[in-house]
C-alpha cells in the first residue's frame, strides 16, 4: 500500500509541474524508449524558448545595463569632482593672489598708491593666462586698479549689469570671506576675496577666470567616460554571455531532460557539469528520473496486476450472478425431481464441467441413491434414481466425514491409496457434502472440466457456495412436499370428521322408562368410531357401536357403508346375527388390505326390556346392576367383520332388570393414556361406573367423560372416545310389573 501511495505522490508532483502521464502509444521522438506505454498528454514538447524572453538574453541585458549604469554614474561623478576641483583651484589661486597683493602692496593700498597697485594687477593678468580680469575695489565698491583701463575709477552699482559683481564685492567685504559666482553669458567664473590688513577690511579683490579650460577638461573627462562605458559594455556583454551560458546550460539540460522524459525516455541522464547548485540540481534530477523509472515500472506492474485482478473480479461477478440466477431458479421450484435436474443443469454451466451428480441419503434406510446425474452416459443425458451398492471411497470420505474434497489427481492422492487400482476415468474432481443443521443429506460432485483443466481452490469454493444454496433448496422442496402431504391429510381428516359427525345421531330415542345417551369425541386424527340408534319397530330399537381400523377418509367411508347397510337391513332383518353376516359379506370386497371392523349390534325390546345382540369382535358391553357389584359382559357373537368369508356368529339374549345400566364403548375409553403414559384400563373403568350407576344415562355419560378428562390431563387424545349408556329406570320397571 505504501508503494502505491508513493507512486500516486510522484504522479501528483508530475501533474503539478505541468506533466501529465497517461496510457498511450509509444512516443515518436528519435531515440525514445517509451516501454512503459505513457506519452505526453498534449503531444507537444514541454516548453518553447522565446529569444526575447530567454534567461540568457535577459541575463546579458541586465548585466550590460548594470555595467553601463555603474560606469556612467562613475563618469558623471568624476567629471563633477573635476569641476569642483578646478573651481576650488581658482578660488585658491584668487586667495593666493590676494595674499601676494596684501604682502607686496599693503603700504600702497594703505597710502592709496594706485599706480603701484595698477602695475601689480596687470602683472597678475599677464602672468596667468586663465585670468581674464583682475581688479581691486575700495570700500565704496569703486575700482581703484584694473587690468582693463576703462574700468578704473568705475563704481559698481547695485543696478543693471553690475549688480552681480556689486553684490559679490560687497558680500566679500561684509563677510570677510571669499565669494564666487558663475557668469553664464560669458562663460566666466568670478572670485571676490576681501583685502584684510591688520584685521581690517580695506577692499576686495576680484579675479575673473575663463571657463574654457574647465569646459575642455570636463568634456575630455566625459569623452573618456563614454569610451570607458563602451569598453565596459563590451566587456560586460562578453562576461554576461559567458556567465549566462554557465548558468543557463544546466537549465537547458534540465529542460531537455524533461522533454526526453516526457517523450518516454525515462533512462535519460543529465551530465554533472559542476559541484555547485546546478550540479546538485542535476544529481537530484537524475535521482528523480531513476525513481520515476522505478515507480513507472512498479506502476506498470501494478497496472498489470490490477488488470488481472479486474479479470478475476469480472469472473467472480459472473459466477456470483450465475449463483444469484440459480438461487432465483431453484427457489421457485418445489418439485424435488425438477429441482434436482435444475441444480445439475446449472452446476455444469457454472462449474464449466461435463459431468455432475447429486447423491442423497435415504432417511429411513441410510442407503445412498444417485438421485440425478448428468454426463454419466455417452449422450450426456440425465440419469436418475440409481441405488449405490457400496458407498465407494470418495462417497464414504465426503459423506461420513462431512468434508469437502478437491482432488487434482486421484492416482497420486495419498488420502486414497486404494484409488490407484480403481481406474477412475477422470483424475481431477470435486465433491462437496450437502449439510443442513449439521446433518448430511447427500453430496454433489463434478468432474471433467472443460479443456481438460484441473480443478483448483477457487472451483472448490464456488461449488461449496453452490452446494449451500442447493441444500437449502432441496430441504425446502422436501418440506414443501411434506406440507402438501400434510395439507392433503388435513383436508382428508376434515372430510372424514364431517362424515363421522354426519353419521352420528342427532337425538336420543325417547323411550318411557328407559334413558339412553351417547357421544363420540373424535381425536385429532379422525378414526372410525361409530354409533347409531335404529328404529326397528314401534316396540324395538336397534343400537349399534363399532370401530373401523385405520383413520382418515378410508375409515370414514367404511362408516358410511355400515351406516347405509344397517339402515337398509334393519327393517327387513330382525335378527342381529343375520345383519352382522350381511355386513361381513359386504365388507369382504370393500375393505382395503389390513383393514377390519369391530361391531356390536343389539335390538332392545322396549316392552319386555330384553336385549337380543351379536358381538363381532368388539369390546364387550357391560351391564351393571343396581343391587350388587356384579358386572355382566355381552360376549355372544364372533370374529371381526371383513376378515373371514364364512364366519360363525352367535346371537345372545339378555333380560334387563330395573336399575340395570348397559355401557357400550370403544377401545379409546379403556386405552386412554395420561401424562405418565399410564393406561386407564378396564378395571378402573368398571370401578368408576359402579360409583355412578344410580344416575340417569345422560349424567353417567357426562361423568364418564369428565373422568376421562381428569385422567388424561394434558396428555393428547390418541383415539376416539365413543360411549353409549342405556339405563332402565326403577319406576318404569315397577309400572311394567
Amino acid at each position: 500500500m505504501s508503494d502505491n501511495n508513493e507512486i500516486n505522490g510522484n504522479l501528483n508532483s508530475a501533474n503539478t509541474a505541468g506533466i501529465e502521464l497517461r496510457p498511450g502509444a509509444p512516443a515518436s521522438g528519435k531515440g525514445s524508449d517509451n516501454s512503459s506505454g505513457f506519452v505526453p498528454a498534449s503531444g507537444e514538447k514541454l516548453m518553447h524558448f522565446n529569444a526575447k524572453k530567454s534567461i540568457a538574453n535577459k541575463l546579458i541585458l541586465y548585466i550590460t545595463l548594470l555595467v553601463f549604469g555603474i560606469i556612467a554614474a562613475t563618469s558623471v561623478y568624476i567629471a563633477r569632482q573635476q569641476q569642483i576641483l578646478l573651481i576650488n583651484k581658482m578660488i585658491e589661486k584668487a586667495e593666493y593672489l590676494n595674499n601676494l597683493l596684501l604682502v607686496s602692496f599693503s603700504e600702497a593700498i594703505l597710502s592709496n598708491q594706485l599706480t603701484t597697485l595698477q602695475y601689480s594687477v596687470e602683472d597678475v593678468k599677464r602672468n596667468d593666462s586663465d585670468v581674464v580680469l583682475c581688479e581691486v575695489y575700495d570700500l565704496d565698491a569703486r575700482c581703484i586698479a584694473s587690468s582693463i583701463d576703462a574700468n578704473r575709477g568705475v563704481i559698481k552699482s547695485a543696478d543693471g549689469v553690475n549688480k552681480v559683481s556689486h553684490d559679490l564685492i560687497v558680500n566679500s567685504m561684509k563677510t570677510s570671506s571669499t565669494q564666487r559666482n558663475f557668469i553664464s553669458d560669458g562663460g566666466h567664473f568670478e572670485v571676490a576675496v576681501p583685502l584684510v590688513i591688520s584685521k581690517t577690511v580695506k577692499g576686495s579683490l576680484i579675479v575673473r577666470y575663463s571657463l574654457d579650460k574647465v569646459h575642455k577638461e570636463i568634456m575630455n573627462s566625459y569623452i573618456h567616460s563614454v569610451l570607458i562605458c563602451v569598453i565596459a559594455i563590451i566587456i560586460g556583454w562578453i562576461i554576461s554571455v559567458f556567465m549566462s551560458r554557465k548558468i543557463t546550460t544546466p537549465i537547458f539540460d534540465l529542460a531537455r531532460g524533461a522533454n526526453e522524459i516526457l517523450n518516454g525516455n525515462y533512462d535519460y541522464k543529465i551530465s554533472k557539469i559542476s559541484d555547485d547548485e546546478t550540479g546538485i540540481i542535476s544529481t537530484a534530477f537524475n535521482s528523480v528520473t531513476s525513481s520515476l523509472t522505478l515507480k513507472i515500472k512498479q506502476l506498470s506492474e501494478y497496472s498489470e496486476n490490477l488488470a488481472r485482478t479486474n479479470a478475476e473480479l469480472d469472473k467472480k461477478i459472473s459466477e456470483m450472478k450465475s449463483l444469484q440466477d440459480l438461487g432465483k431458479i431453484i427457489s421457485s421450484i418445489f418439485n424435488l425431481e425438477e429441482l434436482l435436474r435444475a441444480i445439475i443443469q446449472n452446476a455444469t454451466i457454472v462449474m464449466k464441467s461435463r459431468r455432475c451428480s447429486i447423491i442423497l441419503v435415504n432417511d429411513k434406510t441410510g442407503d445412498l441413491y444417485i438421485k440425478v446425474a448428468k454426463g454419466m452416459d455417452e449422450a450426456g443425458d440425465f440419469t436418475e434414481n440409481i441405488k449405490l451398492k457400496t458407498g465407494g471411497l470418495i462417497t464414504d470420505y465426503c459423506i461420513k466425514q462431512k468434508q469437502s474434497l478437491l482432488v487434482t489427481d486421484v492416482e497420486t492422492d495419498d488420502r486414497f491409496p486404494e484409488a490407484k487400482d480403481a481406474r477412475y476415468k477422470t483424475k481431477s474432481f470435486i465433491a462437496v457434502p450437502l449439510v443442513i443443521n449439521d446433518r448430511v443429506i447427500g453430496m454433489i460432485s463434478i468432474t471433467e472440466k472443460y479443456n481438460s483443466d484441473i480443478y483448483n481452490g477457487s472451483d472448490l469454493q464456488l461449488l461449496q457456495i453452490f452446494a449451500n444454496q442447493a441444500v437449502i433448496a432441496i430441504e425446502n422442496a422436501r418440506l414443501y412436499e411434506r406440507l402438501v402431504v400434510r395439507e392433503k391429510l388435513e383436508r382428508e381428516l376434515e372430510i372424514a370428521h364431517n362424515i363421522q359427525m354426519s353419521m352420528m345421531p342427532q337425538k336420543y330415542p325417547d323411550i318411557k322408562g328407559i334413558s339412553i345417551a351417547g357421544i363420540a369425541i373424535p381425536a385429532k386424527e379422525v378414526g372410525g368410531d361409530y354409533y347409531d340408534f335404529l328404529p326397528v319397530s314401534e316396540a324395538k330399537v336397534g343400537i349399534t357401536i363399532g370401530d373401523v381400523s385405520g383413520k382418515g377418509v378410508p375409515a370414514a367411508l367404511m362408516m358410511v357403508m355400515i351406516h347405509s347397510i344397517l339402515r337398509a337391513k334393519v327393517m327387513s332383518e330382525h335378527n342381529p346375527k343375520d345383519i352382522v353376516l350381511e355386513l361381513n359379506k359386504f365388507m369382504l370386497n370393500e375393505l382395503e388390505p389390513r383393514m377390519f371392523i369391530t361391531l356390536f349390534y343389539m335390538i332392545l325390546d322396549v316392552d319386555n326390556k330384553t336385549l337380543k345382540y351379536t358381538n363381532a369382535g368388539h369390546n364387550y358391553p357391560m351391564v351393571f346392576h343396581a343391587d350388587n357389584l356384579e358386572v355382566d359382559s355381552l360376549k355372544d357373537g364372533g370374529l371381526l367383520l371383513g376378515v373371514f368369508e364364512a364366519p360363525l356368529y352367535d346371537e345372545g339374549e339378555y333380560q334387563l332388570n330395573p336399575g340395570d345400566v348397559v355401557v357400550m364403548y370403544t377401545d379409546g375409553i379403556v386405552e386412554a393414556m395420561n401424562e405418565k403414559d399410564e393406561m386407564y384400563g378396564y378395571e378402573q373403568f368398571c370401578e368408576f361406573v359402579h360409583g355412578i350407576k344410580n344416575k340417569k344415562a345422560d349424567e353417567i355419560k357426562e361423568d364418564i367423560l369428565e373422568e376421562m378428562r381428569r385422567f388424561m390431563g394434558e396428555a393428547p387424545q390418541y383415539d376416539d372416545l365413543t360411549l353409549i349408556v342405556v339405563k332402565v329406570e326403577k319406576e318404569a320397571a315397577a309400572e311394567t310389573t
